[in-house]
């Protein structure tokens, strides 16, 4: 009976990350939560199920968020994306090419559909990161945690927040490329609800690698 509950709450929260804009960072993160709760009921029941894999915006045309929310969430998967394949070429943790590429297909994707100049840096400063290899503070929380893990982490909660400028910005004058400007409320939900997958993607990822799963944790 936990098990089955815990299979409805991934939709149940990630339901009102689409409908309700208020709701899209508690809806996205609890979704992420019941998954990797899911996750671990299924290892003790001995029931075979996926290990998390990250989505890349296949067979998006476009997005009902503003241009500068996509511009910021592109640079977070490409500053992640860079992060992994500094990581995969030292065997660290459990990055590997396939999950730089992830971030980076996603990135480009996202600038894509943005229609914005792009300004991603493409390479960034790892000294930190090359420093604390298996362990490092999370700024967010002040918790030691995998830095993998925070790494995918920390993405997330970037794109959170881009998602969240873009459902303040009544008033925004630019949106994403091929998007039509009588948006319809059906365009707005089904994009923050493909977004909310998306990013629940990376909070379910770091759960997995180590990140704490309690409240206080995930919702600093």
């Amino acid at each position: 009976m936990r098990y089955l509950a815990a299979q409805e709450a991934v939709s149940d929260w990630a339901n009102p990350a689409a409908y309700c804009p208020a709701r899209f960072a508690d809806g996205t993160l609890r979704s992420a939560q019941a998954r990797h709760a899911v996750r671990l009921m299924a290892s003790r029941l001995a029931i075979d199920i996926a290990q998390p894999t990250l989505s890349r915006c296949d067979g998006i045309d476009s997005l009902d968020v503003d241009t500068d929310s996509l511009a910021a969430m592109a640079a977070a998967e490409d500053q992640v994306g860079f992060a992994m394949e500094v990581f995969a070429a030292r065997s660290f943790g459990h990055a590997t090419l396939d999950i730089s590429d992830r971030h980076k297909t996603t990135s480009q994707r996202l600038i894509s559909l943005s229609g914005a100049e792009d300004n991603r840096a493409k390479t960034y400063d790892v000294t930190q990161l090359l420093a604390n290899p298996n362990t490092i503070v999370d700024s967010a929380t002040g918790l030691y945690a995998p830095t993998d893990a925070v790494l995918e982490m920390n993405c997330a909660r970037s794109e959170i927040a881009a998602v969240a400028a873009s459902s303040t910005s009544s008033n925004a004058s630019t949106k994403s490329q091929t998007t039509s400007d009588d948006h319809s409320d059906d365009s707005r939900e089904q994009s923050l609800g493909m977004l909310a997958s998306m990013i629940a993607d990376r909070v379910d990822l770091a759960l997995d690698w180590g990140y704490p799963a309690f409240d206080e944790a995930l919702f600093a």
